[in-house]
């Protein structure tokens, strides 16, 4: 099929889509006792195996991460993870909490260290809401970088600083850019999904709004 066929094709798909706009948030909180955990946690990983991401290396991913555990993701036996991960979980909570939830599943835990020139390219996560929490993050490091549902050739960034949490939507297509800070930066990364509404949201609404055709 030509070009310019599978282009036509898709400009009429898109003109038979109606949008709704409705707002999705992403959280942002500092991690309590960051300095603590920085240190002991950076400890561990220093300690611990390096386990290499099971990425096709082609020009979708062409991933590169000085150190991570992703494939051990849904192993809470890791030292790291006995370490911090009823911390993580309390912060999460809170983000939940914030959103109307009763309560938050922790699915995967994982931690990524990006060296000078590494990346990890565009990608999403399973599950309800993700994020990220700068163990170790220098200025000069970039922030994740996101595209707008609405429209993905624009792109945004939160604005962030070492020991800050971010939690947001897993179906937002992100990417860490190439890392141009000559300063290791070091993440702790999550796919949860929620238990229960709060019940004050469960009433039913006098007034229900109608979003037009």
């Amino acid at each position: 099929m030509e070009v310019n066929q599978l282009k036509r094709r898709r400009k009429q798909k898109s003109e038979m889509i109606k949008e709704y706009k409705i707002k999705s948030l992403i959280l942002k909180q500092k991690f309590k006792d960051h300095k603590k955990f920085k240190k002991q946690m950076l400890k561990y990983w220093e300690e611990g195996p390096d386990f290499e991401a099971d990425y096709p290396n082609d020009d979708y991913y062409n991933d590169r991460l000085y150190k991570n555990d992703w494939p051990q993701a849904a192993n809470w036996e890791r030292p790291w993870i006995k370490y911090a991960a009823s911390s993580i979980q309390q912060h999460l909570r809170i983000f939940a909490e914030h959103l109307g939830y009763q309560a938050i599943k922790l699915q995967k835990l994982w931690y990524q260290q990006y060296g000078k020139q590494d990346l990890h390219n565009w990608h999403v996560h399973d599950g309800s809401y993700s994020g990220a929490y700068y163990v170790e993050f220098d200025k000069k490091c970039p922030t994740t970088e996101f595209l707008y549902p609405d429209d993905p050739k624009k792109s945004f960034t939160v604005e962030v600083e070492e020991g800050d949490m971010i939690f947001f939507p897993c179906f937002l297509m992100h990417r860490s850019a190439i890392n141009q800070s000559k300063k290791r930066k070091s993440i702790i990364s999550w796919n949860t999904d929620f238990n229960n509404i709060q019940k004050q949201y469960l009433d039913n609404r006098p007034k229900i709004d109608r979003l037009k055709k």
